[in-house]
Parts: structure tokens; C-alpha cells; sequence
């Protein structure tokens, strides 16, 4: 579980939802990790996954929260997209890293369409660390499963379908998900 910064609700907007699972999959392709679940609040994040290589826990979340605040606060800020420097093991990826860059510019136009130039958003920060939980066995495994399906009703954000579009129950976001 990842937390925005005093929750400030960053994710009711749909642009920043979209922006988050894009970088979930790019992140899943750096780090490569096992994806289980996973669902976007408007002040929050769950996932189940599971190191797959070279990558701890810790190194997984501080990649997606820094890439994250890098390119939501790209949209934010009036800087411009610019290129991020790719250490040797992530050359491989420069053209994934280059085509996330074209969409992010694509967002902070929509943004900027949408807010105008002079909106008041907050720049985009994580609260410090994330909650994290060791899975023991199956039931625990469908346990927090379930737990992250059923997040939006806990938190009264499921009014209609569209409730779970930004969860791992939406079959648009099959690509993403692992195997269990």
C-alpha cells in the first residue's frame, strides 16, 4: 500500500490513474516483478506482487512512487518533459522509455486543456515509505486478494461498473497481470 501525501486526492483524477498503471507497466518491465492485483484509490494504491530477479520489494515500490511523482509532477509543473538518464541495465528499454515520454506530454496537454494554466494542484508527493505485507501461504494470498477487489467498497468509491476500472478486475488491464 502506497499513500499520496496528506491523501491528497491526486487520483479522482482519470488522467493520473491512467498515468499510474502506465507506469506500473513500465516499471513491471524494468523491475520485473509478478503482478497479482491491484487497485487505484483516490488517495492510495494496493498492489500484490512478487519480486521476480534481481529486485527486492523496496527497490519495486521506490521505482513505481519515483517514477510516478516524476511524470505526474512533469504534467503538474510547467517544466517540460525531458529525457531520464538510463543506466546501462535499462538501455534495452530506451524506446519503451521514449514512447512513455511522448505519452506524458500527451497528458500534461490534456491537462492543461482541461485545468487551463492556472489550476492549483498541489506537486505530487508519496507519503514516506509504504505498508508492506509477507504473504504465508494460499489463504493468505487470496486473503489480500480479496482485500484488494473489495478496497473501493471500504472506501466508498464504488458507485457504479466504472468503480473498478482502475483495478486489477478490469479485463482491459489483463496485459498487466501474472498468473497465480
Amino acid at each position: 500500500t502506497a499513500v499520496t501525501e496528506k491523501r491528497w486526492p491526486y487520483f479522482e483524477e482519470k488522467l493520473f490513474c491512467e498515468l499510474f498503471l502506465e507506469n506500473l507497466k513500465l516499471c513491471k518491465k524494468l523491475k520485473e516483478f509478478l503482478l497479482y492485483g491491484f487497485i487505484v484509490i483516490p488517495d492510495h494504491v494496493h498492489l500484490l506482487l512478487k519480486p521476480g530477479g534481481k529486485f527486492n520489494i523496496s527497490e519495486i515500490i521506490h521505482a513505481i512512487k519515483r517514477h510516478f511523482s516524476r511524470n505526474a509532477n512533469l504534467i503538474i509543473s510547467e517544466g517540460e518533459v525531458g529525457q531520464p538518464r538510463l543506466h546501462d541495465e535499462y538501455k534495452k528499454f530506451a524506446n519503451i522509455i521514449n514512447n512513455n515520454d511522448r505519452e506524458i506530454r500527451q497528458y500534461k496537454k490534456l491537462f492543461i486543456k482541461k485545468y487551463g494554466k492556472d489550476f492549483d494542484w498541489p506537486i505530487f508527493r508519496w507519503q514516506q515509505s509504504f505498508h508492506d505485507h509477507v504473504i504465508r501461504n494460499e489463504k493468505d494470498f487470496y486473503k489480500h486478494l480479496n482485500y484488494i477487489a473489495m478496497n473501493c467498497v471500504k472506501h466508498n468509491v464504488c458507485e457504479d461498473e466504472e468503480s473498478y476500472k482502475w483495478s486489477f478486475l478490469n479485463k482491459e488491464f489483463n496485459f498487466l497481470m501474472d498468473n497465480f
